[in-house]
Parts: C-alpha cells; sequence; structure tokens
C-alpha cells in the first residue's frame, strides 16, 4: 500500500527529535525531543524521515553508487569512488537517524504501552527494527540499550551487532503480539502513511523483515546457512499476499513534495547510470533496461558513467529512467518481489536449485511488474525469452543468477549492498582511482565525527574496508 503524501503537511512532525543543542546530538540523545506528541505525529514523522532520509537518502545514494549502480559525474575521488568520510556520515547519525527517528520511536513505544495504544506501539517496534538493522548494518557495533537515556548518560556504549541482531528479532515478536490485540484507540489513523493503521499489512511486514533479517545472518558466525534459510521460510509464510502489502509511501507533485531520487537526480545534475550497470542489462537484453534508464541527451543510445574516469559532459551519459526519478515515485522499505527473491534464496539453501526455478521466476515477473511492464510478464514472449536466456538455475550457477537478479529488482535500495556484501553476488570489482588507494569495495561507513570528538568509544573510527559482524564470505 503507498499513500500519497505532501510534504508540508507533517512537515513540523519530521523535527520532534531534530531540535536542540548539537552537542547533545553528538550523544544519540536530544533533551529537546517532544515528549508529549500524539502518536499519530510521531509516526508520521518516523516514517517520512525513514522514507526520505533514510531508504531513499544518503544511506541509498552510497548503496547505490558502492554497488555501481550510479555513477557520479565528477573527478575522482568523490562519491562512487568510496570518498565518504566521517563528516560525510555525521547527519544520517546526529540528526537523522538518532534523533528524529530511533529516539522518537522510542518515546512513541513508552506513550502507546502506557495509554494501551497497542498498534501503535507495535507500528514503533517494526520501524524501530527496519532502522536499527539499518544502522548497525553501516556502522557495526551502534548505541541501543544505553542510547536514549538523555541527561543520565551522555555517552553510551555501543552495543555488538551480535546483540543488537537479537533485540531486532525481539522487537518483531513483540509487535506481531501486539497487532493481534484490539486496539479501538486509532491513536495513528490515517497519520500512518504505510499501511494507514492495517493490523494486519503491519504483521506481514513484520514476517517479512523477520524473513529478511535471517538471511542477513545466514554466513555471521556461529550460524548454520540451512537454519537460517528455513527460518526465512517459516517467517514469509506469515508475510506478504501479494504486491498490495508493499510497504512503501509515494510521494508527489508539488513542489517541495517530491520524491528524494526525484530531487538528487534532477536538482544534482551529476548522478548517471553506471557503465557496469548498464553492461548487465544490455548484455542481456534486458527488457527493464528503458524503465531503468534514459537514453543520453547527446547522442543518443545508452551510456554509462564510468566510475573513476574524469568528469564528462553529463548529457552524454544516461540518466536515472523517468520511472525511478518521477516525482511521485514511492519509496518503499519492504516489497512482495524482495520476498519472493528471498524465498527463492532461502528454497536454493534448504532444497537445491530445482525447487528454486519457480520461486526465482515468480519474483523476476513480480519485479516486472512492480517497474510498470505488466504487458511483458506471464505468457508473453519477451518475458519467456528473458527467463530462457538468463534465469536457468544449474546446480553451478544458482546462487549467482539469484542474487544477480535480485540486484536488479532491488535497483536504488539498501538491500542491494546488504546482499552483495553477505553474498560477494553480483561479481564486483573495485572501481578505478579509488578513494585513498584502497583496493576493495568499501563494506561499512567509519563512524560520524560527532560521535568520535564526544562519545569515544573502543570501535571507533573504523575503516571502509573493516566488515561489520555478520559480513564473513570471501
Amino acid at each position: 500500500m503507498n499513500k500519497k503524501i505532501i510534504i508540508s503537511v507533517i512537515a513540523g512532525s519530521v523535527m520532534l527529535g531534530g531540535s536542540g543543542c548539537k552537542k547533545f546530538l553528538d550523544v544519540n540523545n536530544d533533551p529537546a525531543a517532544a515528549t508529549n506528541v500524539t502518536d499519530a505525529l510521531l509516526v508520521g514523522g518516523a516514517e517520512l524521515t525513514t522514507a526520505f532520509n533514510i531508504a531513499g537518502g544518503y544511506p541509498a545514494r552510497t548503496a547505490a553508487f558502492w554497488t555501481q549502480q550510479l555513477g557520479y559525474d565528477q573527478n575522482a575521488p568523490e562519491w562512487d569512488t568510496y570518498k565518504v568520510t566521517a563528516s560525510d556520515v555525521d547527519n544520517t547519525w546526529a540528526f537523522d537517524m538518532y534523533p528524529q527517528i530511533l529516539n522518537n520511536l522510542n518515546i512513541l513505544q513508552s506513550q502507546a504501552t502506557e495509554a494501551n495504544h497497542p498498534h501503535a506501539a507495535g507500528i514503533g517496534k517494526v520501524l524501530m527494527a527496519y532502522n536499527l538493522a539499518v544502522t548497525t548494518d553501516l556502522w557495526n557495533a551502534v548505541p541501543y540499550s544505553q542510547a536514549f537515556t538523555g541527561f543520565g548518560n551522555f555517552k553510551p556504549k555501543y552495543d555488538t551487532q551480535e546483540s543488537i541482531y537479537t533485540s531486532i528479532n525481539t522487537l518483531l515478536d513483540d509487535a506481531i503480539k501486539l497487532f493481534a490485540q484490539e486496539d479501538a484507540s486509532a491513536s495513528v489513523g490515517d497519520k500512518d502513511l504505510i499501511y494507514g493503521s492495517d493490523p494486519e499489512k503491519w504483521t506481514a511486514f513484520a514476517y517479512l523483515l523477520k524473513a529478511r533479517y535471517a538471511l542477513r545472518l545466514t554466513y555471521a558466525p556461529g550460524k548454520v546457512a540451512a537454519t537460517q534459510a528455513q527460518a526465512a521460510l517459516t517467517a514469509l509464510a506469515k508475510a506478504f499476499p501479494d504486491a498490495s502489502y508493499n510497504a512503501g509511501i509515494q510521494f508527489g507533485t508539488k513542489s517541495g513534495s517530491e520524491a528524494p531520487w526525484n530531487q538528487f537526480t534532477k536538482k544534482w545534475g551529476s548522478v548517471a547510470v553506471s557503465s557496469t550497470f548498464l553492461q548487465l542489462l544490455k548484455s542481456t537484453n534486458d527488457p527493464r533496461l528503458p524503465v531503468i534508464a534514459d537514453t543520453a541527451k547527446l547522442g543518443g543510445g545508452y551510456r554509462g558513467r564510468i566510475i573513476g574516469e574524469d568528469q564528462i559532459n553529463i548529457d552524454s551519459l544516461s540518466g536515472v529512467g523517468k520511472f525511478f526519478a518521477a516525482a511521485d515515485q514511492s519509496i518503499y522499505l519492504a516489497t512482495y518481489d524482495e520476498q519472493l527473491f528471498i524465498k527463492a534464496e532461502a528454497t536454493y539453501l534448504a532444497s537445491g536449485f530445482t525447487a528454486a526455478q519457480p520461486v526465482l521466476n515468480s519474483a523476476v515477473e513480480a519485479t516486472f511488474t512492480r517497474f510498470g511492464m505488466k504487458p511483458l510478464t506471464a505468457d508473453s514472449t519477451a518475458f519467456k525469452t528473458y527467463l530462457a536466456a538468463n534465469c536457468k538455475l544449474t546446480a553451478a550457477n544458482a546462487y549467482e543468477v539469484i542474487m544477480t537478479q535480485k540486484y536488479i529488482s532491488n535497483y536504488l535500495s539498501l538491500e542491494s549492498y546488504n546482499d552483495w556484501r553477505r553474498s560477494n553476488f553480483p561479481k564486483l570489482t573495485v572501481v578505478q582511482n579509488a578513494y585513498q588507494g584502497i583496493t576493495t569495495i568499501p563494506r561499512r561507513w567509519v563512524y560520524p565525527a560527532s560521535e568520535n570528538e564526544t562519545n569515544a568509544q573502543p570501535e571507533q573510527p573504523g575503516k571502509l574496508t573493516d566488515r561489520v559482524w555478520w559480513d564473513t564470505k570471501q
């Protein structure tokens, strides 16, 4: 479900946890954050900030550059050549994630529980789980257990990623129980921009996230791949029944309410589809190419940005396709096609490539449909030709084919970066003229400058080439 929004309608709620003195933001909590705000405003603000600043913002843009879906038409070193510094990531931590999202969601859970509003508390827990996963997947160890004590602790410790994932699973399990309870309060109502406070859809979303994070830990220390795969399949049995459950927010066409990818690609003027991604699509005669990329304004045809080369005329490169760069585009936190790819991978890990084949076919078809290409699916010759040429699983190629198709499906999604780190598919190589001469694609973000300066912890400052706890596959 998508709810089209006008940003100005709830702009005030976005800043509930974002005002106040910067020195307090530096220690992960803003004591000026509102503590007596309705459930509805807290939910709407957290959802909008998550969609605009996280799922469609700097973290997602970094993922698209580092997985070579996009290129940045500037001289190296730049964003796409891995120049992401402690100052660059500061806003995500100190203004978006901790004060505006996580802290407000912590307030939401507390006040909704006290007021006996179980569905609002459940929404808070699901959104907390989603954003906690984003945070730990970018930085590894992060504050959580001591993150929201305000004046009680200006230097919260960093919890291990392993413990964070235990907390994430608990949050989702608790949310599912809360959605099963009766709640006549309507304390959130239509201010829930994702599902309009539908507990059935929130429950399904929680189960999809449980499946996603079960696979995230496939190769984590002490985990068994087949066990994680089975856990994912068990959760998927209660997840999305179809694409109408997609967890997304649709933006608008009025000035100031445009989708984040529209604002980024149309107003920054330096973003193009990368040559790596374009070559993958062109080499397989992928019918999705015209949806994913535009033809170049100068010279026509599809020409990708070769990451690391000198800046050229941006008009000679293919920009992001009109479907993904539309002002009223939806930003998704999870989709039905992602769910089917999770099922395809989990089925392969648990039962082999033959069992995974029909699931993969359904996942690819669902991607075509979400990309607005329904006429090319099902019995169409073009779709059948593409499947036969590019999606036939064998014992030797199954994992790579599944994950490469998921990489295309997750175009401009944070999950493309998480899946690449976890599986090392698709096969990517380090770009030329990489920042500081690093010889591997970055595996994480460094800790933000504000934390390094005001909350010294043993894990700081971190290196781009360090791996997070679950990232072990060589």
